[in-house]
């Protein structure tokens, strides 16, 4: 089983064996990075929240009491990391970045090149919309609907029950909806 393994890694870590560590970094640093990027937006600086993590992780790995996976105390970590980076940004005003499709990539089929264009300024809107929600509620509408998790693994990475998750869902689709009515 994952969480008896992750376990038994941990305690090899604490017993001396900081080596094995490496075996959780390659594990779950794509999972990290996924979760990091939920919060903020496909950033450079992903990247180097996601090694802050694993360093915190290593760093505080005696208080990790085994009560919930590891998997989902190290996400809380790289919530945590994500949102303290926003607030610190947050003065900046800044849009988040999205896949940057140049005119050559459109695919030369014969479909007709404005529906295309206009659904990516829609999606470009949609990223701008997002970004003006406060962080826990951007959060959870990324992490449900463009990362496609569940409301239960949701909530067992924000470390809080399931109804909280419908809820903030609930109240961050509203409020995405206010800013896109608002602006059309």
């Amino acid at each position: 089983m994952v969480v008896i393994e992750d376990q038994g890694i941990v305690r090899a870590v604490l017993a001396g064996k900081g080596d094995s560590y490496q075996r959780l970094m390659e594990k779950y640093q794509g999972r990290v990075a996924v979760t990091i990027t939920g919060v903020i937006g496909p950033r450079p600086e992903v990247e180097d929240l996601t090694q802050e993590t694993f360093w915190q992780a290593y760093r505080s790995l005696d208080r990790f009491r085994g009560e919930a996976s590891f998997s989902t105390w190290l996400l809380r970590i790289a919530v945590n990391k994500a949102i303290d980076f926003q607030r610190r940004r947050r003065e900046e005003c800044y849009y988040l970045t999205v896949d940057d499709t140049s005119l050559a990539q459109i695919p030369s089929s014969e479909e007709e090149p404005e529906p295309l264009l206009l659904a990516k300024e829609r999606q470009e809107r949609l990223y701008r919309y997002l970004d003006r929600l406060p962080p826990l509620y951007r959060q959870v509408l990324r992490r449900h609907y463009l990362d496609g998790f569940s409301y239960r693994e949701i909530a067992g990475e924000a470390g809080v029950p399931v109804k909280t998750i419908e809820s903030r869902l609930y109240r961050a689709r509203k409020m995405l909806r206010s800013i896109w009515q608002h602006h059309n």
